[in-house]
């Protein structure tokens, strides 16, 4: 985190503890530990238990956290690093320093969490419902009442809205993020192979200060495109007439960007290539102007697929009545995913479904992350896309109430295009959205890029 910012773990405790309703009790919370490869020594690379950074900012591994909830104090466990491991990993901070860098209000080590536990003589302790509690020491599992049901459903609230914070920090994380896209544009080169635009990506972000990459990134020319979780990433780059879709992303400091731009291999967008690019572009743009507080997000999917078909029926992908192609949910055939999900430490963040909240059963709809009242600070991926799918279009074929709106004839001239989507990361505010992705989308200004890198 930057150096004159404390994590304001105890914020997260203290909001946590408000959406359970209690006002007594201890939150015990455990991190993530080191996973060793079977039959060696070697570690899996170590990421954080995303509920256990949200309530700490701690991404080492083998620490604890507790809030007594009467008090409103905040402790932080470490592990205790003797002189043997310190040669091998290096002399750990003082108790002091980690209390100061996460805000809490007491520092102990990891060994000591019972007895520190005990002495706060909670009524109960609430935990989660996947971490170990053997540290609580048998006395207190013994003579104390343990909830693991509570605490999972107030800590997924909290981090569906983002302090000020989370939000400077997914904005830089979506600042390298949208530099690292714009390089890409520049460096893609016909003959080169989709792992070397991957590994290009990864060592920007990582040079820039990203953790990570925030989940797999996607890598997709051409028709490779028409596969959303595309992640083989290893086909040449090898007709100037396709474009490439990049779907990528780094972490900074715990909080992931979810970006996607799809660009002309060659020079400019081929024909094709442009009209269901715009089509795409003019989908994202209307779904971000009408985000704004109290709309559903359920409603942001249904105008990203009615602006998706009004572009479709001017191309003569699509025929008919637009009030009969809206009933029969034809563009669920062609964008079959959800507009976007919440988007946070996870890629896909939590809280998109409420208890008691069901999904729609219907093309596109069925795969919404997401089904809530849009509200401040709350920030979302907007990423629509159009792709053509083999598989999915002949279930439109045999669907006669779609087919009959679908010229199956033009979408074959169209079926090298693979697919497009458009991805950026916005924030709901008071009065509308803040957009934290800054990467260009515009196709003159894509284009521009490409030119101009040629030309260099």
């Amino acid at each position: 985190m930057p150096a004159s910012s404390v994590y304001p773990a105890k914020q997260h405790l203290l909001a946590t503890a408000r959406n359970m309703g209690v006002d007594s009790g201890v939150i015990f919370v455990r991190g993530g530990n080191t996973i060793i490869h079977p039959d060696s020594d070697t570690e899996y690379e170590f990421r954080q238990d995303s509920n256990f950074y949200y309530l700490s900012g701690v991404r080492e591994p083998a620490c604890a956290a507790a809030l007594d909830i009467a008090s409103g104090r905040a402790i932080l466990f470490v592990n205790h690093v003797d002189a043997d491991e310190a040669v091998w990993i290096g002399v750990p901070p003082s108790l002091e320093d980690y209390r100061k860098t996460y805000g809490f209000d007491q520092t102990e080590y990891t060994c000591d969490i019972a007895k520190v536990v005990e002495a706060l003589r909670p009524s109960k302790v609430y935990v989660l419902p996947h971490h170990n509690l053997e540290q609580l020491g048998s006395k207190t599992l013994d003579s104390v009442a343990i909830d693991s049901e509570k605490l999972i459903t107030a800590v997924h609230e909290a981090r569906v809205f983002k302090d000020d914070h989370e939000i400077e920090t997914m904005r830089r994380a979506n600042r390298i993020s949208s530099d690292a896209h714009v390089q890409l544009m520049r460096n893609t080169r016909i003959g080169m192979n989709e792992s070397e635009l991957r590994g290009q990506f990864i060592g920007q972000v990582i040079t820039k200060g990203c953790d990570y990459e925030a989940y797999g990134s996607i890598v997709a020319r051409g028709r490779n495109a028409a596969t959303l979780h595309y992640t083989k990433n290893n086909m040449e780059l090898d007709s100037s007439g396709e474009m490439v879709l990049v779907d990528a992303g780094g972490t900074f400091e715990g909080y992931a960007s979810d970006i996607t731009r799809t660009w002309p291999l060659g020079l400019r967008f081929t024909q094709e290539c442009r009209e269901i690019y715009e089509v795409v572009l003019s989908m994202q743009k209307a779904v971000i102007d009408a985000c704004v507080p109290h709309k559903q997000w359920e409603d942001m999917h249904i105008l990203a697929n009615r602006v998706g078909a009004e572009g479709l029926l001017r191309l003569g992908i699509l025929k008919g009545d637009i009030d009969s192609i809206m009933a029969n949910y034809v563009v669920g055939y062609f964008m079959p995913h959800g507009i976007g999900h919440l988007i946070g430490i996870d890629t896909h963040d939590v809280g998109g479904y409420p208890s008691g909240t069901e999904r729609i059963n219907a093309p596109g709809l069925r795969y919404l992350r997401c089904r809530r009242e849009m509200l401040p600070r709350m920030a979302f991926t907007v990423e629509p896309g159009l792709y053509f799918v083999d598989a999915v279009l002949a279930d439109a074929k045999a669907a006669p109430d779609v087919a009959k709106h679908i010229d199956f004839d033009v979408v074959a001239r169209y079926r090298s295009v693979g697919g497009v989507r458009i991805e950026d990361d916005i924030v709901i505010t008071e009065t509308g959205y803040d957009n934290l992705t800054v990467c260009p989308k515009e196709v003159a200004d894509i284009e521009a890029i490409r030119i101009d890198a040629y030309e260099k």
